[in-house]
C-alpha cells in the first residue's frame, strides 16, 4: 500500500516548520516515520532543500514539489508522478489510525474511482486517496494557477465518503486533527497525553 506524506508547509501560524514541531516528546516526523512504516512511504517536501535536508536527518524517502509554491495541490500531484495510486495525509496530522488510511486505499482500489475524500459537511483532501488516473487533471489546474485541489477534482470521476462510516476504524475521528496553530498544539498534547494514559 502506498502512502505520501506532505511535509512541505512552512507552519507560518504556529512559527516553525511542521516536521519540527514536537508532541507528547516526539518531533511530528517521527510520529508519521514510525506510524507509516509498514507501508511503502514517500515523504513529499515543498523543494529539493527541505528534501535534501530531512533526508539528512532520516532514513526514508523524501521527493519535493515538481511545481513550486503552489501549495498542496502539487505535493498530491508530486506524489502521483512518483509511485501512482496512493493515500495521500500531512504532516500535521499525528492521530491518523493506520485502519482508516487501509480503509480508504483499500475502497478507491475496489470502486476504481480517481479519488475518494472521505466528508463531514466539507471534503477532506488531506487524508484521502487518489488514483494516478488523477495525475492530468490535477497538472492541468496547476498550470492554469489552480492552486486548491477541489477544483480539478470537480472534473473527476471522485467518490465522497461518509467520515462517519469511519468510526469502526476511529471512534473518535481523531484521524482528522491537524496542527495549525500554538492552540491546537495545545489540544494535541491533551490528546496525545489522554490516549497515553488510555494505552498505559
Amino acid at each position: 500500500m502506498n502512502v505520501a506524506v506532505l511535509v512541505g508547509g512552512v507552519g507560518r501560524r504556529i512559527g516553525k516548520e511542521k516536521t519540527e514541531i514536537t508532541l507528547c516528546g516526539k518531533k511530528l516526523i517521527e510520529w508519521a516515520l514510525e506510524k507509516y512504516s509498514p507501508y511503502q512511504t514517500v515523504f513529499v517536501c515543498r523543494d529539493e532543500v527541505q528534501a535534501k535536508r530531512l533526508s539528512s536527518q532520516y532514513n526514508a524517502e523524501f521527493i519535493w514539489d515538481i511545481y513550486k509554491n503552489v501549495g498542496s495541490i502539487a505535493g498530491i500531484h508530486a506524489a502521483l508522478k512518483h509511485f501512482g495510486s496512493c493515500v495521500v495525509t500531512a504532516i500535521d496530522m499525528p492521530f491518523v489510525k493506520p485502519a482508516v488510511v487501509e480503509h480508504l486505499y483499500n475502497e478507491g482500489i475496489r470502486l476504481g474511482c480517481e479519488a475518494l475524500l472521505p466528508k463531514h459537511e466539507y471534503p477532506e483532501p488531506l487524508l484521502a486517496y487518489y488514483s494516478e488516473k488523477a495525475i492530468d487533471e490535477l497538472e492541468n489546474a496547476i498550470i492554469r494557477g489552480v492552486k486548491k485541489i477541489l477544483i480539478p477534482l470537480e472534473r473527476l470521476n471522485v467518490v465522497y465518503y461518509p467520515a462517519e462510516s469511519l468510526r469502526k476504524f476511529d471512534k473518535e475521528l481523531i484521524s482528522f486533527f491537524n496542527i495549525n496553530t500554538p492552540e491546537d498544539l495545545k489540544r494535541a498534547e491533551k490528546i496525545c497525553s489522554e490516549m497515553s494514559m488510555t494505552e498505559s
